[in-house]
């Protein structure tokens, strides 16, 4: 998650029974440092450690369907591919995008509409 507010809404739902990884931040394109200060070298110490106990185990990449949001999510997700190589029972997914509850089909834009095909239950 990008910051501790995310966390609590998450928490709030009660649909997730998980632990959390606050990454204080997101990377920002314009800047090359952005990366360095969010929590990744953690992220990867954590998941490797839990990997050594469990058989299992799923990152949910929970951030905004923002620019920033997607560059973090796939660098995170290209941090964590060799553990992935090592590790079957690692499992990698983002959350779900598309039409918000009670919009209608008309108004949304083709982007979300993409989305609400692609990630549909």
């Amino acid at each position: 998650m990008e910051k501790e507010a995310d966390l609590q809404n998450m928490e709030k739902t009660g649909a997730f029974a998980g632990l959390y990884h606050v990454l204080d931040g997101l990377i920002a394109p314009l800047d090359p440092n952005s990366a360095k200060n969010l929590h990744l070298k953690e992220l990867y110490e954590r998941i490797k450690m839990l990997l050594e106990k469990e058989e299992k185990c799923e990152v949910i990449l929970a951030t905004g369907a923002t620019t920033e949001g997607d560059m973090t999510a796939l660098y995170i997700d290209r941090i964590l591919a060799p553990l992935q190589k090592l590790h079957a029972g690692l499992k990698i997914s983002r959350l779900g995008r598309g039409l918000s509850l009670g919009s209608e089909l008309e108004y949304a834009d083709e982007v979300t509409l993409k989305n609400a095909l692609t990630n549909r239950k």
